[in-house]
């Protein structure tokens, strides 16, 4: 961040932190489950970020991806063969063997796998981002942080909402219906059906449409029922479908040789103009979500089952190289993913001067994964012997199942009227297997004697054909220990120490075993669990007109799951890296005067490797340990020093029983590398963006139009990158080893985009 731009959002929290103005009107409280209970924001002492249902929809923001920039140190991205989703930095690699290592639930139930990261965000009450470990309520997974999504209940009063929405570069529309009520006495249903269709803003010359476009349906049904005065049970279930075609991506930033190389009638597109070539990529994903949720009220204390079912498939092709090239086009992907979970907890009533929540834990886990990986016609030019490969691939195939089970336990208790004690614990316990095949196959159009094919294949991509299996038990004990102050009735003071865990697993995207004949460098297929140190200190404030919020972290990580780029075709998982996590979060409101609020938000990070000798090179530079580059001493990649969010959103009535409303919203960050080996030929410079919307309304809330706005400024915001696969190898292969070169491709972030939205209830 420049300073100008810090001074400037030095002065929006400075003016957040005045004195707050005597008035009759107050701040809105905030109100969150971050603790399994509802809390308002200033009792929750952790460092979390909530946005209410009301906001996403005046924004139109529809998913996780779309809210992240707004949220200081949360970051998620598609990529191309997966999702990325980081909390202060901390990520988990693009291997669907890994578990996720900031833990997301939605209502309840765990959506542990990085694909339900797309999942679209329709007709919600609001959603927490939870930073730092949170292994205790949220489980051992959580390591990173949690994200708690809950979506809108059945109401006692019938309603009924649609809303509709075109925005006209990317031509996209969305439709949303909402109707809830009561059904008898005892019995209400919400039910909420949503649709979206855009066809994105990249040219892609060699398919000769625009991507990436988007096709979504949505439904949730939910049946509420007060079986007597105690209990009272909710029915969830909810079906998704989220398809996308084609990447936000560009190749650029060619390097030495590639140029030479792919010119001519195999030219690549390197320039950053909204144009690509490539084949085929498409992303069809289902979603189907039971949960059935019943409280039983007994004296005040509340008892909680939750039972829930996950099922999602995911068929891909992709086109692996990114360019129009047929070269690595015709992959093919498949996951389906099957869940069975059940929770059962406790909680106290709240009022007393010892406080607790307690459960116990199951969820069983099965994924079946696929991948065919197509050579093809273009390394026809590298001559013999690489044009042997041509139309030969390999076929991945990947099973794994889990059973775990856990049991919590957390209580707060009150040492004076101004000291809070916290002790918490979970403990858990977990059985995987897992098992991959590889076998390398040809077309019939391909004639290469089997041995030869191995050879090659193990030679020139280092990839051998093999079957392997292997099972695991771990257990983790993560505590929790917190003490927190009140200063006064307006200022709360905490300090907290957390152990967490993530599990190990198997590897899903090994091209290779030790005992692999003829590979350069083996492949590996069992990984270690992760574990984290946390300490934060923190200071919540409120008053009437004014809340602030402030943390301070350190985190200590140990055996960091990394996927680690062989200089190839293949990645190794190993648990090669420490790391330290320092910085800071700062977020507030004021109410400057009647219907106009400031809002603002900073993070500081600084993630530094403490040991992680053996990661991959970046173009160009010299390895230190073989083929790897030492990065301890170094940051990570998707973590930028400062992150920022602020704004004003406003409300005034009109005459003749009209409401203007109008938001102001302002993301920034600093720089940060998008590539995994830190190459600084591809980072992200850093950037500024811009957001607002103005609606206007009938002032009995029946209609409302807006015009929404995003990224204004049009800033070109390179969200994740690497370099284009196979291309070094290609230069070094077309050129008999005389040029090396290279190139990248990077995803974008979407481009200005401003949409018209009409809501109407009844």
């Amino acid at each position: 961040m420049n300073q100008s731009k810090r001074k400037v959002l030095i002065s929006a929290i400075s003016l957040a932190l005045a004195s707050p103005l005597v008035g009759a009107q107050m701040l809105e409280e905030v109100l969150v489950t971050a603790q399994k209970r509802e809390q308002t924001l200033k009792d929750v002492p952790i460092s979390i970020s909530a946005v209410s249902g009301k906001t996403l929809e005046n924004r139109s923001i529809d998913d996780l991806a779309s809210l992240s920039s707004s949220i200081p140190n949360f970051f998620i991205s598609e990529n191309q063969i997966d999702s990325t989703l980081s909390i202060r930095g901390v990520t988990t690699g693009n291997n669907k063997g890994f578990e996720q290592s900031v833990a997301m639930y939605f209502d309840g139930i765990s959506y542990g796998r990085s694909q339900l990261i797309r999942t679209p965000l329709v007709d919600l009450e609001r959603v927490e981002v939870l930073r730092g470990p949170q292994p205790t309520l949220f489980g051992k997974n959580a390591i990173a942080g949690a994200i708690n999504i809950t979506s809108a209940k059945p109401t006692e009063e019938f309603e009924g909402k649609f809303s509709v929405s075109y925005e006209s570069e990317h031509e996209e529309s969305q439709a949303l219906l909402v109707l809830s009520g009561p059904l008898s006495d005892t019995v209400r249903a919400r039910v909420a059906a949503s649709w979206r269709d855009m066809e994105g803003w990249v040219f892609n010359e060699q398919l000769g449409r625009v991507e990436p476009q988007r096709e979504e349906t949505y439904l949730r049904t939910q049946l509420e029922w007060d079986a007597s005065d105690n209990l009272q049970i909710n029915l969830k279930a909810e079906s998704a479908q989220f398809d996308s075609y084609g990447y936000a991506m560009e190749a650029l930033a060619p390097q030495d040789g590639y140029s030479l190389v792919f010119a001519g009638p195999i030219a690549v597109e390197t320039e950053e103009d909204w144009v690509r070539a490539s084949g085929e990529v498409q992303s069809i994903n289902e979603m189907t979500n039971l949960v059935l949720t019943a409280n039983y009220d007994y004296n005040g204390f509340t008892l909680t089952s939750i039972t829930g079912f996950v099922d999602y498939n995911t068929d891909e092709i992709l086109d692996v190289d990114y360019v129009g090239l047929e070269l690595l086009d015709r992959t093919n992907q498949t996951e389906d993913y099957t869940q069975w979970s059940q929770e059962l907890r406790i909680a106290s009533p709240g009022d007393d001067r010892v406080n607790y929540i307690a459960g116990v834990f199951f969820q069983s886990g099965e994924v079946d994964v696929t991948d065919e990986v197509y050579l093809g016609s273009f390394l026809a030019l590298a001559g013999p012997p690489v044009s042997l490969l041509v139309d030969s691939y390999w076929d991945r195939t990947f099973d794994q199942s889990s059973d775990m089970y856990s049991v919590f336990f957390q209580t707060d208790i009150q040492l004076s009227d101004q000291l809070e004690l916290t002790l918490g614990a979970r403990y858990s316990n977990e059985d995987k297997e897992g098992y991959r095949k590889v076998t390398l196959e040809r077309l019939p159009t391909n004639s290469t004697p089997a041995p030869l094919l191995a050879a090659l294949w193990a030679g020139v991509l280092n990839t051998g054909a093999h079957e392997i299996d292997g099972s695991r038990n771990e257990s983790s004990f993560d505590p929790l220990v917190r003490l927190s102050y009140d200063f006064n009735d307006n200022i709360t003071g905490h300090v907290s120490y957390t152990q967490g865990s993530k599990a190990g697993g198997f590897d899903i995207r090994g091209n290779s075993i030790p005992s692999t004949p003829l590979v350069a460098v083996p492949g590996t297929f069992e990984f270690e669990d992760e574990e984290a140190e946390n300490i934060e200190i923190g200071v919540k404030m409120r008053w009437d007109r004014a809340e602030l919020n402030a943390t301070y972290f350190a985190t200590d990580y140990t055996d960091l799951q990394t996927n680690i780029f062989d200089g190839t075709l293949s990645f190794l998982v190993q648990n090669a890296s420490s790391a330290e996590v320092r910085g800071f979060e700062v977020d507030g409101r004021y109410l400057l005067t009647d219907g106009l609020e400031l809002y603002a938000s900073l993070a500081s990070l600084d993630y530094t490797f403490t040991d992680f000798k053996d990661s991959q090179c970046a173009y160009g530079e010299a390895p230190t340990n073989g083929i790897y580059c030492d990065r301890s001493g170094e940051t990570a990649p998707y973590a930028p020093e400062t992150t920022s969010n602020f704004g004003l959103d406003y409300t005034r009535g009109l005459n003749n029983g009209l409401v203007f409303d109008a938001n102001l919203n302002v993301d920034t960050s600093s720089e940060y590398f998008i590539t995994s080996n830190l190459d600084k030929n591809i980072d992200e410079s850093g950037y500024t963006k811009l957001g607002a919307q103005i609606g206007l309304g009938s002032e009995d809330g029946k209609w409302r139009v807006s015009i929404i706005g995003d990224n204004l400024t049009d800033e070109r915001i390179k969200v994740i990158g690497g370099t284009i696969p196979l291309a070094r190898t290609f230069v070094r292969l077309a050129s008999g080893g005389a040029l090396d070169g290279i190139a990248y491709d990077a995803i974008y972030a979407r481009p200005r985009n401003i949409a018209i939205k009409l809501d109407y209830t009844f």
